[in-house]
């Protein structure tokens, strides 16, 4: 039986993990098919086949993060899951560093085979590893339990319900967002049954509520977003990201006006009303429970409503031949026949692990890699820039357009690069910074017309720096654009 130094387990931790040569063929071929279906999509109506349908057209079926089953087994540590997971979130970046460790004393394998002593308030932790010896050439699936002292005290990070056990790993917060990092053990294999996303990480959602200290109004965990990787058949560990805007705002006195005066909530109530939606500082540090009613993936091979009606799926063709009342109708017609197809979590698009899982923290704010540089730079009535922050891993620009004029807002780096959302999408103000030098930008508003004439939508200028006209993006915006301020962050 070995043991392991301190050097070799920071070895095995700092490894890339690799994908066979087996899996990126199939991959490739998943990918020639989708390639090949999008070329031969018809224009107009759809089938029908949920709202899985999409994401599953993106799966490569039984492939996984890890193919390597010994590396496979060489789970990170828990309280070090933030570094392992900071280049495969929607914001990525160099996480290693910024979470505070949650769990204190938490088994994560029952019958584990592997003791890890971490590190905690200050004390040396000392690293020991048990590796299981290999059986008919095969290697042996490692087993993990990571043990830590918080006085003697078990912590409370770690829980169990409906086939899956939760256990939160650290926390981090910047004045943009929440991150929080945590694994998710199934008793039965989960990997090979979810849709992932078109980089192979299952697609995974949290349903519940986080009530924070300083509001009296929960956030949704559904407005956040859940990013991670797949280990092994039953591990996944993932990072939880919530924007923390909304939370900080009070609605109170702007439903109360608007209600009031009868009007609807649109753009121009929210330019009528704004000034009445009050804002309050992000404390230094705040108390949040955080309820998870689901954990909710979506199914590898969804269910069509035709399947579910027993009805048989149809032709595009003689979709194209119905009026959209007809279409309509008739689809109408066959979610009266099932009408739990609609319903989410579904049956039929939908696999989940019901909860409860309840966990309290305690969470400080990191200001030291924040810089917010107020703009108040705009045309009266027009677009308008407020302010713009910076995080190492988000750009925020918050903005208003109080005459909801159709254009559309573009950031270039120092280096005249555009920046984009996160990974996973998400709202045009917030801007994953990483790989981009933000020491100052460029903040542009562009007409539609333009955005699309001038080759600025689409990836043209990411892969050409100069147009047919010798002109680079900076030139075509600072030419087009409606609005363009510069912004020093250094």
């Amino acid at each position: 039986m070995r043991s392991y130094s301190e050097q070799e387990m920071y070895r095995v931790l700092g490894k890339e993990m690799q994908v066979s040569e087996t899996v990126e063929e199939r991959l490739e071929q998943t990918y020639r098919q989708i390639r090949a279906q999008e070329k031969k999509k018809p224009r107009g109506r759809k089938l029908w086949y949920g709202a899985a349908g999409t994401a599953a057209a993106m799966l490569a079926a039984g492939v996984f993060c890890v193919s390597n089953p010994a590396l496979a087994a060489q789970i990170p540590l828990i309280g070090h899951l933030f570094e392992q997971l900071g280049g495969d979130v929607s914001y990525p970046g160099d996480y290693s560093g910024v979470g505070a460790p949650l769990a204190a004393e938490t088994e994560t394998d029952a019958g584990a085979g592997q003791e890890a002593l971490m590190e905690t308030n200050g004390a040396q932790a000392a690293y020991t590893q048990t590796a299981l010896a290999e059986t008919n050439g095969e290697q042996a699936a490692y087993t993990q339990t990571a043990l830590a002292e918080t006085n003697g005290e078990q912590a409370a990070y770690t829980q169990t319900a409906g086939g899956m056990t939760v256990t939160l790993s650290e926390v981090y917060c910047n004045e943009v967002a929440l991150y929080l990092t945590m694994q998710l053990k199934t008793e039965e294999p989960m990997a090979g049954c979810l849709a992932t996303w078109d980089d192979g990480s299952p697609i995974l959602s949290l349903n519940g509520q986080l009530q924070f200290g300083y509001s009296d109004t929960p956030a949704l965990l559904e407005t956040g977003e859940l990013s991670g990787t797949l280990v092994d058949d039953c591990t996944y560990l993932g990072m939880y990201r919530l924007e923390l805007a909304e939370s900080l705002k009070d609605y109170t006195d702007f439903y109360k006006a608007v209600e009031e005066a009868g009007e609807v909530y649109d753009a121009q109530t929210f330019a009528e009303y704004g000034d009445l939606i009050h804002v309050q500082e992000l404390p230094e540090q705040f108390d949040v429970s955080i309820s998870i009613d689901r954990i909710i993936g979506q199914r590898k091979n969804p269910v069509s409503i035709y399947e579910a009606a027993g009805v048989e799926a149809p032709t595009q063709e003689t979709i194209d031949q119905m009026s959209d009342e007809e279409f309509h109708a008739w689809q109408a017609e066959l979610l009266e026949q099932v009408p739990d197809y609609a319903d989410y979590p579904s049956k039929y698009q939908n696999y989940w692990y019901d909860g409860p899982f309840a966990f309290d923290l305690n969470v400080s704010v990191d200001h030291d890699r924040t810089v917010t540089v107020p703009v108040d730079k705009g045309v009266e009535g027009g677009f308008w820039i407020s302010s713009v922050t910076r995080t190492p891993f988000e750009l925020l620009v918050d903005y208003s357009n109080p005459s909801g004029q159709n254009a559309i807002l573009q950031v270039l780096d120092a280096d005249g690069r555009r920046m984009t959302t996160g990974l996973r999408g998400g709202r045009d103000s917030m801007l994953s910074a990483d790989g981009h030098d933000v020491s100052r930008i460029d903040v542009y508003w562009v007409a539609w017309d333009d955005f699309e004439g001038q080759k600025i939508k689409g990836s043209y200028f990411d892969e050409h720096e100069m147009n047919e006209e010798g002109q680079t993006l900076k030139e075509v915006l600072d030419n087009c654009s409606l609005y363009h301020c510069e912004v020093a962050l250094e």
